[in-house]
């Protein structure tokens, strides 16, 4: 019959004119009657399945071609109840891979849309058991079998796009729809075991064996051979989708302990799941159905199959598809991600009881999820910072901290890749950083939102919004409502531990932050039991169990919190027993299990008659619990004791017996096992079906936080110390050089991040530990024992590091300061400081005579080289070295590559950059100097070694403080005061002494030129060179007076208060007794007098140099003679621009001007003839050209007296007592004295002639001159006619010499 068909086909097909006219089902059926055929042979079977294959392949049975789609039905339901005789094995497996390739071609071919659920149902049920039913793991036929399935679900997922475009017209009667728990229900499907399997001929070959049947539940539904109208008629999708993902995911979860084949059936399942997700997990957010099923099935799963199959392959692919969900479906999957890192990922990866190759492959994956851009942000915004969800992103990075430190092991895989999630981390947070600062959005926006740090304050009223998930509608506002709960999560944490101790205590603290209101309620406390991580569950049990009113009411609340609604009554009550620690009195439990009782019969209604009958059960099933699982139980609880003791518990009667059976069963068998406090790896079922339900809700939302940098400040000031101390320690124990990379460039993106962020602390903290490693680079032996040298590149890549983190990020520098100078000095003793550094320009020849102190700086010998002082690099005979002394070839190549290295740290642009410093970074550095040098009572170090560090840091004080003359403001005091300890009485002369004095002398020349506001300052601070010893002062006095020489040209107009004015006069008196300094010394005194108005602050100040010069013998008579004109020159400023207003009183002028006069007057009489004679004659000068001043008489009568009158005295009396051997030519002095007294009594006798005392003047001035002819002096002899009559002529002129005159006493001078 079969071959009549043929041949009247063949006719048909020779008449046939229009192809495309005729009907597929025509030219197809003598195939399928082939297929269908248990009579045919294995070869005719595969014969005809070749054919089909051809039509299929060649686009014959094309989409547009009429009945295409009952043909596409037709092929699969004869294909997949195909059946033939068989021959031999091989021939067999020939055949049924033709099976396989005509259902994969059915289902990519074009017309493979028009396949109907059950169509495709039946191809993947039909390719499994092929490749499964002799239970040949690994076969050939299994493999063809497999890849097919990978190729048909590939295909299917593919089209899920194309499906939701349809999707209206997808849905008929029998078709998927979505019931009350969101699950999907297929009504249209049969169970396998109902699905026809074919009838076996004699040695015949049976699809379906008797492995497979055992696994039939593992198959997708299938419907009956025979379609219905509904089902051709409309193309598969989401209906066959469901089912086939489902069965996916049940090969997974099949395990059998007595079959080996389970575990590869499991790892077949979840590479078929992982294809599925990689087709079309893009698209799975399109169907909610489709969510529900990744959320519950899916994920659970994954959770199980991840804990209990210790298989490495299992475990890979797992977290392989979790990547896959976060990566697509993150926003739907918030609570699941949180259960499979806390309870899969962060278990293994602890490695307690799990083998190092799992704990190897968890962190693989933890590390993959790490370098996603958005997750660990994503864990943080929406788990970290949610009150009630675990720390996700903080266990992540403590474990992997924890993980990189090698404990009594060397550095194996699992320590780098744990440093390898960190800074992944750091590199995610240091991207999103560019891009932030690329974009420059400021606005405020959503797209501008920027990280940073922000202050918190507990809220000012108690609000339940504490508890309740922050709305997502805008993520700015979201976001700054996270973070604050964040915030909220630290205080209340804080007040979980006092609770934990003390419940009474931790109430308190909560009201005191407003956390719970100041009289507390019974909804705000059991609202707090409920949601608050870390509670001891004991202290929560015996609150609920607590007989008092309130904590009553407090129960009531708290199980009015659970959701029981749709729960079985068993995963209820593990649900509510597994929030806390039952407490051991039986009037507590009852309490506890009557509120669980009512809560129950509230919100599932139709399983109990009354509350009595859910109580009675619950406490039943607690017993029942008890029974089971405690070892001291002997004889345990049957299922028929059991339900003898419930019977007629539901109001008299009897509950389903299925029910109880099944409560039994399910306690009896899984043990309520309660998290321990602190446990945070454990999830039980009922838990899981909480997190399920609860996914629906906000709760499940996952709120992706992009690129948005929002967060990463807080992020990055919780993780940097652990990274940093991870990083260090695989530095330290690190071999492979591309390791050793790796944890430099560690090092240098946490410091770019810390910066970006202004994170001194971070970088204070990585400065320090780099310096940690290069204080490796000291001498092994003390100098001159040995020349072995130890090569420690490590040490010295260490050192590079940390001189370019401080050259990138000095401005966030603080405390590290202190190691980074201190490496300086260890470069420094070693001898490889570069001269940039030992010779800036700020302090060259700031010491001018270096030959005062002989070896400074040599003390180690200048034939010393690097190399034997250093140990690195390299390794060479001390025997061989000591027979030549030129170094070698290998000894300068080495010196050459420490020099380079060195070099390229650019340690001297610390200094010469400073000025770019922020001022707090300025002052550490400045105090990190100073606290570097040690302390040097009087300039006095203890060794040599420490002399050069102090020395050094001295040069590099200096060269600092004047690159930063623009805050010198900021450093002078702490600069000062270093100066003073290392100058204020140094009784010997050291090179720290000196360089102390002259480095303030450079510091002063190039400051106050440049520093109007600060200049006094600085230059009061010359008071630091009066405090030398004597000593010191006499051996560098030339030097001194010669830097001050430069300071005072370039420094013009900036001395201006008295203070400043005392300071310098101080010095110029000091310089004007020492015979090598006094030319310097009488120079900045002429540029003081020449440069400077004479004001009140600088007039006294001036006089006393003055003097001092005249009276010093060092400059020599010219000198003194100098300084007398200087006087006068004051004098004549004085004269004419001094004013008795600028004194406010009449006095004050002339009170100062007497000073002025009292100069001169000193220097009347003077033992050198040539410095008396001028000063008389000066003082004559300005005695007669003040007198348009303006005094009164009686200033001018005291001017007469105390002046004029006295030096005429004694220079007269001098001669008088013949004292010629002490005062030479002192009778010339005399007689200008004498002229003097004549020209100023002439002068001043207007204002003199009315004193009181003008009879007393005009008689002392006779008596000096009846002295003059009394001393045996020609030339004094000579001037007293002279002076006589010119003073008698003008008062006989002016009436004063007549009988009639007197003064205003009644003399008469007549």
């Amino acid at each position: 019959p079969l071959l009549e068909k043929f041949r009247s086909l063949r006719k048909s097909v020779l008449n046939w004119t229009e192809w495309s006219e005729m009907r597929p089902t025509v030219y197809l059926q003598p195939f399928l009657e082939v297929v269908k055929s248990v009579e045919t042979s294995g070869p005719i079977t595969g014969t005809a399945l070749s054919s089909i294959y051809s039509l299929l392949n060649e686009n014959i049975i094309g989409p547009d071609v009429k009945d295409s789609r009952s043909a596409m039905h037709s092929i699969v339901d004869a294909v997949t109840h195909c059946r033939f005789e068989a021959t031999d094995p091989s021939s067999d497996e020939i055949v049924l891979s033709k099976i396989l390739q005509v259902l994969l071609s059915c289902v990519t071919c074009d017309s493979g849309e028009w396949l109907v659920d059950d169509d495709v149902c039946n191809i993947v049920q039909a390719c499994y058991r092929i490749g499964h039913q002799n239970g040949k793991s690994g076969s050939l036929l299994q493999q063809l079998s497999r890849s097919t399935l990978i190729e048909i679900t590939r295909c299917i997922f593919k089209r899920l796009k194309d499906m939701h475009k349809r999707r209206p017209e997808m849905y008929s009667a029998g078709d998927v729809s979505p019931n009350g728990n969101g699950d999907v229900v297929v009504s249209a499907g049969q169970d396998p075991a109902s699905t026809p399997t074919g009838t076996p001929m004699s040695n015949g070959v049976e699809l379906r064996s008797a492995a497979e049947k055992e696994l039939g539940e593992a198959t997708p539904h299938a419907s009956s051979s025979t379609p219905s109208h509904s089902q051709t008629s409309k193309q598969y999708g989401l209906n066959c989708v469901i089912e086939v993902f489902r069965f996916l995911a049940s090969l997974v979860a099949t395990q059998d302990e007595e079959h080996d084949s389970d575990e590869d059936t499991c790892i077949f399942g979840l590479n078929m799941i992982r294809v599925a997700l990689e087709s079309g997990v893009a698209d799975f957010s399109l169907f909610p159905e489709l969510i529900d099923l990744v959320r519950d099935e899916l994920m659970s799963t994954m959770l199980r199959v991840a804990n209990t199959v210790p298989n490495l392959t299992v475990l890979s692919i797992v977290c392989s598809i979790v990547f896959l969900l976060y990566t697509h479906l993150r926003s739907f999957l918030r609570l699941q991600l949180e259960a499979f890192i806390s309870c899969v990922l962060l278990r293994i990866a602890d490695g307690e009881d799990v083998t190092y190759e799992q704990q190897e492959v968890a962190l693989e994956s933890l590390v993959a999820l790490c370098m996603h851009p958005t997750f660990m942000v994503d864990m943080y915004a929406n788990l970290d910072c949610s009150i009630d969800r675990a720390n996700v992103f903080e266990s992540v990075c403590n474990l992997l901290s924890k993980n990189a430190f090698p404990v009594n092991s060397p550095l194996a895989s699992i320590h780098t890749l744990s440093l390898e999630g960190l800074l992944a981390i750091f590199s995610n947070l240091f991207e999103r950083s560019r891009d932030a600062s690329s974009s420059g959005d400021d606005d405020g926006d959503e797209g501008g939102v920027k990280s940073s740090q922000v202050k918190y304050e507990d809220p000012e009223e108690c609000s339940d919004s504490v508890w309740k998930v922050p709305s997502t509608s805008s993520f700015a506002s979201w976001a700054k409502e996270i973070q604050y709960k964040k915030y909220l999560k630290r205080r209340i944490t804080v007040g979980v531990d006092h609770f934990n101790r003390d419940p009474k205590k931790g109430f308190e603290f909560l009201q005191s932050i407003n956390i719970l209101p100041s009289t507390l309620t019974p909804e705000s406390v059991a609202q707090f039991l409920f949601c608050a991580k870390g509670l001891s569950k004991n202290v929560i049990g015996e609150l609920l169990g607590d007989p008092d009113a309130f904590y009553l009411e407090v129960l009531q609340s708290f199980v009015g919190l659970f959701d029981f609604a749709g729960i079985s009554f068993d995963h209820a009550i593990r649900l509510y027993l597994e929030s806390f620690f039952l407490p051991g009195e039986a009037q507590k439990i009852g309490r506890i299990l009557e509120a669980f009782a009512k809560r129950y019969y509230a919100q599932c209604p139709g399983i109990f008659a009354s509350t009595d009958a859910a109580y009675v059960l619950s406490y039943s099933l607690l017993m029942l619990h008890t029974d089971a699982h405690n070892a001291q139980v002997k004889k345990k609880m049957t299922v028929e004791d059991f339900l003898r003791n419930n019977r007629k518990i539901n109001e008299g009667e009897d509950l389903p017996r299925e029910m109880l059976v099944n409560l039994f069963n399910s306690i009896s068998q899984h043990e309520i096992r309660i998290q321990a406090d602190g446990n945070k790896y454990e999830l039980s079922h009922a838990q899981w079906l909480d997190i399920t339900k609860r996914s629906s809700t906000p709760e499940g939302i996952l709120v992706s936080c992009s690129m948005q940098p929002v967060f990463d400040y807080d992020m990055f000031a919780m993780i940097w110390g652990p990274t940093i101390a991870a990083i260090s320690v695989v530095f330290d124990h690190a071999e492979d050089e591309s390791i050793v990379q790796y944890t430099i460039d560690g090092f240098l993106l946490v410091a770019n991040l810390a910066s970006v962020y202004q994170f001194g602390e971070a970088i204070d903290n990585l400065v320090i530990s780099l310096c940690k490693f290069a204080t490796n680079l000291s001498p092994q032996s003390s100098r001159g024992d040995s020349d072995v040298i130890i090569e420690d590149s490590k040490a010295m890549l260490a050192l590079v590091t940390m001189f370019c983190v401080v050259n990138q990020h000095g401005d966030a520098m603080r405390e590290s300061w202190k190691s980074v100078v201190d490496c300086i000095l260890r470069l420094h003793r070693l001898r490889m400081l570069p001269k940039k550094v030992t010779d800036m320009e700020e302090v060259r020849d700031i010491v001018k005579n270096a030959s005062r102190h002989a070896g400074y700086g040599n003390a180690s010998g200048s034939q010393t080289s690097i190399l034997q002082s250093v140990s690195n690099f390299l390794t060479f005979d001390s025997s061989k070295q000591k027979q030549s002394s030129a170094p070698s070839e290998e000894i300068e190549e080495a010196e050459q590559r420490i020099s380079s290295y060195i070099e390229s740290c650019h340690i001297e642009e610390i200094f010469t950059e400073s000025k770019f410093l922020e001022a707090e970074s300025l002052q550490y550095l400045v105090t990190a100097l100073i606290w570097s040098a040690g302390e040097t009572p009087k300039g006095i170090a203890n060794n040599e070694e420490d002399e050069a560090r102090a020395l050094l840091c001295l040069d590099l004080l200096i060269s600092t403080t004047i690159r930063n003359r623009d805050r010198i403001e900021v450093l002078w005091n702490d600069i000062l005061k270093h100066l003073e300890s290392i100058v204020d009485s140094a009784t010997l002369l050291s090179p720290l002494v000196e360089k102390g004095v002259f480095g303030l002398l450079r510091i002063c020349q190039r400051l106050v030129p440049y520093k109007e506001d600060i200049a006094d300052e600085l230059l009061r601070s010359l008071q630091l060179v009066l405090k030398l010893d004597a000593k010191v002062a006499d051996i560098l006095a030339a030097e001194i007076f010669s830097e001050l020489l430069q300071l005072v040209k370039a420094s013009t107009g900036r001395i201006k208060t008295e203070s400043c004015w005392t300071t310098f006069c101080s010095l110029l008196r000091v310089s004007a007794h020492h015979s090598e300094a006094s030319p310097a010394g009488f120079e900045i005194l002429e540029n003081l007098v020449k440069s400077y108005a004479v004001t009140k602050a600088n007039l006294v100040p001036l006089l006393e140099v003055l003097l001092a010069f005249i009276d010093a013998h060092a400059g020599g008579e010219e000198q003194s003679i100098k300084a007398v004109e200087l006087v006068m020159n004051i004098g004549d400023t004085v004269v004419k621009n001094w004013k008795p207003s600028d004194f406010g009183t009449d006095s004050g002028l002339f009170t100062q001007w007497l000073k002025l006069v009292e100069v001169p007057k000193r220097a009347c009489v003077d033992y050198r003839p040539a410095v008396r004679n001028q000063a008389c004659i000066l003082l004559q000068s300005l005695l007669l050209s003040s007198y348009s001043m303006e005094y009164t008489g009686e200033q001018w009568g005291e001017v007469m007296r105390n002046v004029v009158l006295s030096i005429a005295n004694d220079l007269v009396t001098a001669v008088k007592k013949n004292r010629g051997h002490e005062y030479p030519e002192m009778d010339k002095t005399a007689r200008i004295a004498v002229l003097m007294l004549s020209k100023c009594f002439l002068q001043y006798l207007p204002s003199l002639v009315d004193l009181p005392e003008f009879s007393q003047v005009w008689m002392e001035a006779l008596s000096i001159l009846d002295l003059c002819n009394n001393c045996n002096s020609d030339e004094l002899a000579e001037s007293v006619p002279e002076a006589l009559k010119n003073m008698l002529l003008v008062m006989a002129t002016q009436g004063i010499l007549r009988p009639d005159w007197s003064d205003s006493e009644g003399v008469n001078l007549w």
